[in-house]
């Protein structure tokens, strides 16, 4: 049931669906994020929630953090993955395209004229697999090439068009939630040109990040759990948390391994990383059920399956402190996107999970809103782990706390 929406606010009158409006707009078309927030969502509900300063504990792809700097409202950056913190710190920064055109051009020469060793990758790495033979050389010139620059902005700029054009040109589908290597025919008619795909991202974002306002905006890489911010720093804080652990929720660690790899990340910091995860077991055996009845009733479907119960109830248990962390940090609004998953063909009723567990901290549901999602990625996200064809929009009224 959703939330009573008597106003006639913008929000209330008109549908948070956004079919077929455009999404690569500014400097969201620099880098694909997995299951990232669409643009428009994360507009309109930073134009509903009217914050001072806006937190987004998990900034992904930055869209929420591109919007807040489009608006002109100061806003600060989260994620536990390092490669989400570089895109998004890229797509807020605005830098000079003339600057960024002649570093281009000497890292191109440099990658052109570079003789030395081709990158060596361990077999837990997999880089092989995922890359044509041919495509090692220039990626490798590049990087080298790249990380030659000093620790800046632009360095942070080509890192992340480093990272672009690894994904661009490796044998994976795309558009799907987890790595699936190119088959035939399309393997063998799959040949860009290295080079020339890492010119063409570099010259598109330069254009891009030009033209942003010249607003600072600090992203950082850390947990929900732990916060390094102060009570109540933040008014506002829009966000889509994660559905469910890495596990059987959304790979986010595995959409970014290769790219971090050619960033030049170790498959440890890459584990320790993943880790950090909402859910993440770490060896842990006691996990205190949050208080939630509509879980509760999910879990007892589910009673049989002990493994899957210590996986949902690592999960919420996280969720539940996760949200708890938001909420002191915030002192107006919490706005949240989010949609079910699946478990043993069990749905978890994220959205009412969510509502239950902040009534729980004093914190009321203000509206809830539902987006239709395109179906035409339906049926393999629900193989993993996502029974999603729509997704709720959550504001909340921290105001009323009682933590």
């Amino acid at each position: 049931m959703l939330a009573d929406q008597s106003d006639t606010s913008d929000a209330c009158t008109s549908s948070w669906d956004f079919a077929g409006s455009p999404t690569q707009y500014s400097t969201h078309g620099i880098h694909t994020y997995l299951a990232a927030m669409i643009p428009w969502v994360a507009k309109r509900a930073i134009t509903t929630a009217k914050p001072r300063k806006l937190l987004d504990p998990f900034c992904g792809g930055g869209a929420v953090l591109v919007e807040s700097l489009l608006a002109g409202i100061a806003c600060v950056g989260l994620d536990i993955n390092p490669l989400a913190v570089l895109i998004s710190k890229v797509k807020t920064k605005c830098i000079s395209s003339r600057r960024l055109m002649h570093e281009l051009g000497l890292i191109v020469e440099k990658a052109c004229l570079y003789d030395g060793p081709v990158a060596k990758f361990t077999a837990k790495q997999g880089i092989d697999y995922w890359y044509k033979d041919y495509m090692l050389g220039p990626l490798t010139a590049l990087r080298h090439a790249v990380m030659e620059l000093g620790e800046n902005q632009v360095k942070d700029f080509f890192r992340c068009i480093l990272s672009a054009t690894a994904r661009d040109v490796s044998l994976t589908h795309r558009n799907e939630i987890r790595l699936r290597r190119l088959e035939s025919p399309y393997l063998e008619s799959f040949n860009p040109d290295v080079i020339d795909v890492f010119r063409k991202n570099a010259v598109e974002a330069a254009e891009r990040v030009a033209a942003l306002p010249k607003l600072d905006v600090a992203v950082h890489q850390g947990s929900v759990l732990g916060m390094p911010f102060a009570d109540d720093e933040f008014s506002t804080i829009v966000c889509s948390p994660p559905y469910g652990d890495e596990r059987n929720g959304v790979p986010y660690t595995q959409f970014a391994k290769n790219m971090l790899f050619w960033l030049g990340y170790s498959w440890d910091d890459i584990i320790d990383q993943k880790r950090k995860t909402l859910g993440w077991i770490n060896g842990r055996e006691d996990f205190p059920q949050p208080d939630s009845q509509t879980l509760r009733k999910s879990v007892h479907l589910i009673r049989d399956h002990l493994k899957s119960v210590k996986e949902v109830n690592a999960f919420y248990h996280d969720y539940d402190n996760a949200l708890t962390e938001m909420a002191r940090v915030t002192d107006d609004k919490i706005v949240i996107v989010i949609g079910q998953r699946v478990m043993q063909n069990t749905v978890f009723d994220n959205a009412r999970i969510t509502i239950e567990l902040m009534a729980s901290k004093g914190i009321r549901l203000g509206a809830q809103y539902r987006r239709h999602l395109p179906t035409k990625r339906l049926p393999r996200m629900r193989e993993y782990g996502a029974a999603i064809d729509h997704e709720d929009i959550l504001f909340f009224d921290v105001r009323g706390k009682n933590m």
